[in-house]
This record gives C-alpha cells, structure tokens and sequence, in this order.
C-alpha cells in the first residue's frame, strides 16, 4: 500500500491519501485477499490485517464493511463451534483450496469460467491484451490464466498507481478495464461464492469481499 510519509520523520503534516491512491490501494489488498492463503495461518491471522487496512481506506472511498465484519465474525464462531480452531482444519489455506482449488471448484477465480464458462477462451485472452497494451507482467512466481481475479484486481491498482502520476492513458485503460471485466464478473463472483457456502462455509468472507469489489465500480453510465 501507499504510505504517507511519518510526520516524525518529516516534521510536515502527512498528505492525505488521494481517492485515486485509495483506490489502487484497496485494489491491491482485495488482489491479494483472492491468492492463496499462508500455510497454517489461522482466519484470524489472515482478516484482521486485511480488515485494519480496509478500514483505514474506507472513509475515502465511502466503503461499506459491515458484511465484510459479519462475515469474518460468523465465520470464527462456526469454526471454534466444531472445534476447528486449532488442528489442520484450523488452516485459512484450507478452506480457500476447498471453494477455489479442489474439484470441483464452486467459486472459479479464472473469469472465463464465470462469463464464458470456458476456461483459457476469450476472456482470458482478451485480458492478455490489455495487460500488454497497459505494459503489465505479473509476479514470475504467478501461475495461473491472465484471467486470474487476482490478476486483474493487481493490473487495475497498477494502472492507477501510473494514473496519479500523470499517465491519462492509463487512467482511461483502468476505466475501460474495470468496466469490461470487473463489473461483469464481480457479481457472478459474489454469487458462486455464496453458493460455495454450503460445502465451505468461508466461502462467506469471500463472498463479502467480492462485494467490496462492487463498491469500487463507477456508477454505471445511463
């Protein structure tokens, strides 16, 4: 995330963090909730860094995290109920591999499958070509279709970053971007993963994020 500069190490007032900046922020955070979780790390451990930073960009961008909270806290009672707080069932790590990874997967995080219902089809060779007009390559470590939600979300704050730098064109290519890709499979997002709660209950936290994606959109245009 963008940090402003300490006041103590500067002697100035921080600069308040602009809504462009914000949102490339929040962008980034909500890129990295839809990657794999830590091995071993509890949901506590994985929410209350992601739900701190959120808060923090909220009154910015006028987000609402109710359900996002919600989520989170029905979620540790359900698990601490069956006994899953501690032990290997206790692993962030598996539950996301149960909604996103093992077959057959509820909640694909690959976008062909959500708007297309194919996988390395259009879509993802359409999001190719954006990431080479915007002069974007993911991580070398990233394994996965340009597709990917996290990939996307990354490409979008990317853009943004180099938008309040001045680049316009990349301001337009994150505007076109959101609007083609992210507001299309956002809801379908939000849906799958509140299907995928019937088999994974965490599927919920997901759910509520895939929401907080909505919230970024522009309004639609009339």
């Amino acid at each position: 995330m963008s940090d402003p500069l300490s006041c103590a190490a500067t002697g100035d007032a921080p600069q308040p963090i602009t809504d462009r900046l914000a949102r490339a922020d929040a962008y980034w955070l909500l890129a990295r909730a839809f990657l794999p979780p830590p091995r071993g790390w509890l949901l506590s451990q994985w929410s209350e860094p992601l739900l701190g930073d959120l808060a923090d960009l909220a009154p910015t961008l006028g987000l609402d995290l109710t359900r996002l909270h919600t989520a989170v806290a029905t979620v540790q009672a359900q698990r601490a109920a069956l006994g899953s707080a501690g032990g290997p069932m206790a692993d962030w790590l598996v539950a996301y591999s149960a909604i996103f990874l093992t077959p057959p997967v509820d909640a694909p995080l690959n976008t062909g499958l959500l708007l297309e219902g194919s996988l390395a089809g259009t879509v993802a060779q359409q999001a190719a070509q954006c990431y080479r007009e915007g002069g974007f390559a993911p991580a070398e470590n990233f394994r996965d279709l340009p597709d990917h939600v996290a990939m996307q979300l990354e490409f979008v704050a990317h853009l943004l970053e180099r938008a309040e730098q001045g680049d316009e064109a990349a301001e337009a290519l994150a505007e076109d971007f959101v609007r083609h890709f992210v507001a299309a499979w956002a809801p379908l997002l939000e849906q799958a993963c509140q299907r995928a709660t019937a088999r994974e209950p965490g599927a919920l936290v997901w759910a509520a994020l895939a929401q907080v994606i909505q919230q970024l959109l522009p309004a639609p245009t009339v």
